[in-house]
């Protein structure tokens, strides 16, 4: 499912942003962030379409792969909003 991997990508993506404020390259970290948020709109906008139809009256079939599928999509976002305030606190504790 393209969800599973727009989100894989996102939390990786995520994390190569803390690794790289940590490594003190700011610019960077900020960069792969906005690269995350980019590839996890991906994975909302298929989300987005799918409760769209369901509203719609078209049932979505549940199943493993789709309640996986969410679940990588919160945690992504988790690493997102978590990187966002870890590469602000090192940016802060650097000017310092």
């Amino acid at each position: 499912m393209q969800i599973i991997l727009s989100a894989g990508n996102a939390k990786s993506t995520a994390l190569e942003a803390i690794d790289a404020a940590l490594a003190g390259d700011n610019d960077g970290a900020t960069k792969k962030i906005a690269d995350a948020k980019e590839q996890l709109n991906g994975a909302h906008n298929i989300q987005t379409s799918l409760m769209t139809q369901e509203m719609n009256g078209k049932m979505i079939q549940k199943s493993i792969l789709l309640i996986h599928a969410q679940d990588q999509f919160m945690a992504a976002n988790t690493e997102i909003e978590l990187g966002e305030r870890i590469i602000k606190t090192i940016a802060l504790k650097d000017q310092k």
